[in-house]
């Protein structure tokens, strides 16, 4: 064995080289992201969780800074673990209390479906039965009003001593566990068996401590990877997909838990059998963008139609759903006027149809996660776009960052009803000097 090691000295590579190799590199890793496709959604999972979670961590970690024993990477691998401690202690605790609530409630929801559903389809088959007016006259044909309910029956060849609108006999309930299976299944494969169940445990774990623990210094070799005269675009262009990520991931779950909490108050006060089930529809209802918090009015207003109310008895069937739909319709106004500038900022800057349209293209791609990943990620193919739209036509590609601002001086109002009393007050107290001081103060505002 040679005790000095070979050096490289094989000619540089010509551009056309260099070239084929990166498209061979592109190649490989498109064939790799399709066989290995199925590991995917874990990652995806694992990195969202990394996210969430890195702040939790930075700040037992500044807790932890007392500690001289500890260096600074094992003081940052000891607040990871505590952290993944305190999420799995407090997913036990729910597991044990709140849980079997849910549970309960559940099943409750799942017994009044089918009285529900027939409800429903006899109030609709009512309406119906009704004559259609224009201003206040019945519609003739023929010489006889038209009914709805017969033409339907005329064009379905179904008999008059059948009902045409039979909704207890939709599938709603295995359509309900195809679609918790979608969310489920696809993000968390690992809940097929027990054994699987328990490795992807354990590796989802792994893969949440060391994103964590060496996030940053993945950031940073990402980085030195690049070019050095694109590394300042790198650190920019990672700085506004962090914005992006930010404003999206910790706003959505804010709104969820707020709007749960709310559509669980609303339907406590209102009487709404199942407030528990109406709150966690909402606040899960809040990741679907732009339609999710709509698509929350139908099962408040169906229960309610069903239903009577519980705290305001002479409240029930039609005038009980009218309420409830009043009510939901106020929740989404505050959410859309009040909570929604505040919690999600302009971060995303998306029209509602390029969030539609890609709500729906993320539901044929991975379900329920694609669903719920849809709105940051055409936000983040619109940051790479703007950068690629300036690097085409030498144009700034983001506009520059702001620079915080001055804190504003107070109104002159404020110096001569705030700044002079309480000069006087303090005179009395404590004597001339600082009363001098706040007089020049309020003369020098004045």
């Amino acid at each position: 064995m040679p005790h000095q090691l070979p050096s490289i000295d094989s000619p540089l590579w010509t551009a056309r080289t260099k070239r084929i190799v990166a498209l061979l590199v592109v190649a490989v890793a498109g064939l790799a992201v399709v066989r290995f496709s199925d590991t995917l959604p874990m990652l995806a999972v694992a990195l969202i969780l990394a996210y969430l979670l890195s702040p939790l961590a930075m700040f037992i970690e500044r807790r932890l800074a007392p500690l001289t024993l500890l260096s600074e990477r094992n003081r940052r691998g000891v607040a990871v673990l505590l952290t993944l401690a305190l999420v799995i202690l407090a997913l036990i605790v729910i597991s044990l209390l709140v849980l079997p609530v849910i549970i309960k409630q559940f099943e409750e929801f799942g017994s009044r479906l089918p009285q529900l559903m027939t409800s429903l389809g006899a109030s609709i088959e009512r309406a119906l039965n009704e004559p259609l007016t224009l201003g206040g006259d019945p519609i003739l044909i023929d010489g006889e009003p038209v009914i709805p309910l017969e033409r339907l029956r005329q064009i379905t060849g179904t008999p008059g001593n059948q009902p045409v609108i039979r909704l207890q006999d939709l599938n709603l309930v295995g359509a309900t566990q195809a679609f918790i299976s979608s969310l489920t299944v696809p993000a968390f494969s690992f809940l097929g068996g027990a054994l699987t169940a328990i490795v992807n445990l354990l590796l989802l774990l792994s893969i949440l401590f060391y994103l964590i623990r060496d996030g940053a210094l993945f950031a940073d070799r990402l980085v030195q990877l690049t070019p050095p005269l694109y590394r300042n675009d790198m650190r920019r262009l990672l700085y506004e997909l962090a914005q992006v990520w930010n404003a999206y991931l910790r706003g959505q779950i804010t709104l969820s838990l707020i709007m749960g909490t709310a559509a669980f108050l609303l339907a406590t006060i209102l009487g709404i059998p199942n407030p528990i089930i109406l709150g966690i529809i909402s606040g899960l209802l809040e990741f679907i963008p732009s339609i999710g918090s709509g698509l929350a009015i139908f099962p408040a207003a169906l229960l309610a139609l069903a239903s009577q109310s519980s705290t305001f008895p002479f409240l029930e069937g039609g005038a009980f759903m009218v309420v409830a739909i009043v009510g939901w319709a106020i929740l989404q106004n505050i959410e859309a006027i009040i909570l929604v500038p505040r919690v999600m900022g302009g971060s995303l800057n998306l029209h509602p149809v390029a969030v539609i349209v890609a709500v729906v293209i993320g539901a044929n791609l991975a379900g329920a996660l694609g669903i719920v990943l849809a709105a940051p990620s055409v936000a983040t193919l619109r940051v790479f776009g703007q950068y690629i739209y300036g690097k085409l036509f030498d144009v700034q590609p983001f506009p520059p960052t702001r620079a915080a601002r001055a804190r504003p001086t107070p109104p002159r109002w404020v110096m001569r009803r705030v700044w002079l009393p309480a000069a006087r007050q303090i005179e009395a107290r404590f004597g001339q000097p600082l009363r001098s001081r706040l007089r020049r103060k309020a003369d020098h505002a004045r």
